[in-house]
């Protein structure tokens, strides 16, 4: 019947609204609730699906969850589509894997290692790993420009662009800040995924979760495309790479990624409280 699909799809956004990784799960929400009726029917769980990854890529408008460290990565280097879309992809494989990882852990492992322990463990992990890629990006950077400049100064500027910072995209650096940009798990995926398990539809919760990675990671790679395309749109002179603005914009988004892995630590250890568009 077309009322109990719109249940169930409000089930989807009840439960995840109220995700909580200490144990929402096992306390029966609304998800829990549709999802101990009958047989899904494939209608349904196309619903669900939709409905599940159009929250990922709410998820992806949150603060903190790899947007703007796409964004701040493609605008300091030498971007290409292709970059672009490996580091959204890298960013949602990872986010994915870790809601795998501290599911295991919060079914096998629950007696002696709390679940919401897990996730401040790897969401700090995953903030001082951006800090520390940012951190090596900045020094790099830094010291690029600072040999310039050096350099312009003592030899005129005859032909200073062969010798401006070089800043091409290393691949071992972007899949780095992809791992570590989605190290953090989702508690909203995670509810997704034990509350499927806990009832019996294991195949199910992971078709769900898989939806939901999906809606993250057209997020995630449109923001690094639009950023490319924004690039394109600056003026001339400004595109110049011997213009002020090309040469402080690697600094600058190298600066941009530490804060935001500093920002991120602090969240994980409860220092700043995120800001949540689904809950």
């Amino acid at each position: 019947m077309p009322s109990a699909r719109f249940t169930l799809v409000f089930a989807i956004f009840a439960g995840l609204a109220s995700a909580d990784p200490a144990g929402a799960w096992t306390r029966g929400t609304y998800l829990s609730q549709a999802l101990r009726g009958g047989e899904i029917s494939f209608s349904v769980a196309l619903i669900c699906m939709a409905a599940a990854f159009g929250l990922g890529a709410l998820h992806a408008f949150e603060p903190g969850h790899g947007k703007t460290m796409v964004a701040a990565y493609l605008v300091g280097s030498r971007g290409t589509p292709k970059h672009a879309i490996l580091l959204g992809l890298m960013t949602t494989f990872s986010h994915t894997v870790s809601v795998f990882a501290l599911g295991f852990v919060t079914i096998f492992l629950s007696r002696s290692i709390m679940p919401e322990k897990m996730a401040k463990v790897l969401g700090v992990t995953s903030g001082l790993s951006i800090v520390a890629i940012g951190g090596l990006l900045l020094y790099q950077r830094l010291m690029k420009l600072a040999a310039a400049q050096e350099h312009g100064h003592s030899h005129g500027h005859a032909h200073p662009h062969h010798h401006l910072p070089e800043d091409g995209i290393a691949l071992g650096s972007l899949v780095a800040l992809g791992v570590s940009g989605g190290m953090a798990p989702c508690p909203a995926a995670l509810v997704l995924l034990l509350t499927a398990i806990s009832l019996g539809r294991p195949g199910f919760g992971v078709l769900l979760l898989l939806a939901f990675s999906v809606g993250l990671a057209i997020v995630l790679m449109a923001t690094g495309l639009l950023v490319l395309y924004a690039k394109n749109l600056l003026p001339k002179k400004h595109r110049n790479p011997r213009s002020p603005l090309m040469q402080m914009m690697p600094v600058v988004s190298a600066a941009v990624i530490v804060v935001i892995g500093l920002v991120m630590t602090a969240v994980s250890l409860g220092w700043i409280q995120p800001v949540r568009f689904s809950g």
